[in-house]
């Protein structure tokens, strides 16, 4: 019986892997397509950090990739687990797909597979949804599958004398079957793509930018070793990259939840490995950088051509974890503003730093309303509506304005 081979190539869209498994007599052979940002992102294949991963660089990798597989691909014949062995690797840059890596890998049986189950969750560490999405061929016959955390593929492969007869009973029928089978397959590869771009439209943190920053992140590190001027550019940099991303996080989460919690860990665990603090405030519901390579950067330029940047970015993150229940550490940190002020009048952000002077001295008045101080309650009061007014007059039309004009109501 002649039967209709399906030969729909599938290319891989972000968030997703592909693969082409055939089934025969003893082997079960994979050619698997895994996004190449995804991948990278996992086994930090990109060695030199130049942003790209060479043919050299890949199979410099073989190792943590057959390893990677190894956990991440299981094979059970007959109720044997079978053992990967990865083949040929290449990366694949196909035009209108994303870059991916292409990996060939064979499982073989010690004698002919009866039944077989496959297993996949490769890189589910990136997102706990993401798929790969198969087609599979068991001798003559072609079906699609789409692994994913929990779905196994279980099949009998050779079939018995009764199972044998009805096949041959039912050709017709297998041909529109296969067939049919054609259009789902079609029809599945143009879902996942949509789907992808669907997901693309409101993505907030993904695999490739996260891998881009952590990969300045670590060059970053490495120039920090080397750098012996007396401007140390690289310390600085590392903190705004920290903050960037930190900000991102809280992005992520306020937009989507906890949707991308596998990235959200990766980025927390590989930012540790950095020796970059980033560390969720359970108070807050929020992620805050430590600063420290803020405080290393005024601790070697004081006066460098970005110490105000620098201190604001530490005076920020001061003002943003603070509740202001605590008297004399809101009062300190609203005296460490006014210095601030005094020695950069002209600095660009201090919009927003007379803001959280005019909260800080609202928050001081009322910690001294509370416990009776009237005179102190005044005071601060008066400090806070001073503060808001120099806004309302300095800074006009702006979202500070506007933030003054509210808290000067409040203080009436």
């Amino acid at each position: 019986m002649a039967c209709v081979l399906l030969s729909i190539a599938i290319v891989p869209a972000p968030g997703v892997s592909t693969a082409q498994i055939a089934i025969d007599g003893r082997s079960v052979r994979f050619v698997l397509r895994l996004p190449l940002d995804e991948i990278d992102l996992v086994l930090r294949l990109d060695r030199d950090l130049d942003g790209q991963v060479s043919q050299g660089e890949l199979d410099a990798s073989r190792d943590r990739l057959s390893a990677y597989l190894a956990k991440h691909l299981r094979v059970t014949a007959d109720g044997t687990s079978l053992t990967p062995t990865l083949g040929r690797l290449a990366v694949r840059r196909d035009a209108g797909a994303p870059p991916s890596v292409e990996a060939e890998v064979e499982c073989a049986a010690s004698r002919a597979i009866g039944t077989i189950a496959i297993a996949s969750d490769l890189l589910t560490e990136v997102s706990a949804s993401h798929t790969t999405q198969a087609q599979i061929r068991i001798a003559n016959r072609d079906e699609a599958f789409v692994f994913q955390r929990g779905a196994t593929f279980e099949r009998q492969v050779a079939p018995d004398r009764r199972t044998a007869s009805i096949l041959v009973a039912a050709g017709a029928v297998m041909i529109a079957l296969l067939v049919l089978a054609r259009r789902r397959t079609a029809a599945l590869t143009l879902a996942a793509l949509a789907a992808a771009t669907i997901a693309q439209a409101d993505v907030i943190m993904s695999a490739t930018g996260l891998n881009a920053t952590l990969k300045t992140m670590e060059r970053l590190t490495r120039e920090m070793e080397r750098e012996a001027s007396a401007e140390p550019r690289a310390i600085f940099q590392l903190g705004l990259e920290a903050d960037a991303l930190a900000s991102l996080m809280n992005q992520e989460v306020e937009s989507h939840g906890m949707q991308e919690r596998e990235l959200l860990d990766l980025a927390l665990s590989r930012t540790k490995e950095l020796g970059v603090g980033i560390a969720y405030n359970r108070e807050k519901k929020k992620f805050f950088y430590d600063g420290a390579a803020f405080v290393e950067y005024l601790k070697d330029a004081p006066r460098g051509a970005h110490a105000a940047a620098a201190e604001f970015k530490l005076l920020s993150y001061q003002f943003y974890q603070s509740t202001g229940t605590d008297l004399a550490a809101t009062i300190a940190a609203a005296d460490a503003k006014q210095r601030f002020l005094a020695r950069h009048p002209n600095f660009s952000e201090n919009a927003e730093l007379r803001l959280y002077l005019a909260v800080d001295y609202r928050d001081v008045s009322r910690t001294f309303r509370d416990g009776g101080d009237a005179a102190n309650a005044d005071k601060y009061r008066r400090l806070a509506r001073a503060e808001c007014e120099r806004i309302v007059r300095a800074y006009p039309r702006t979202d500070q304005a506007d933030a003054a004009q509210q808290i000067l109501r409040t203080l009436r």
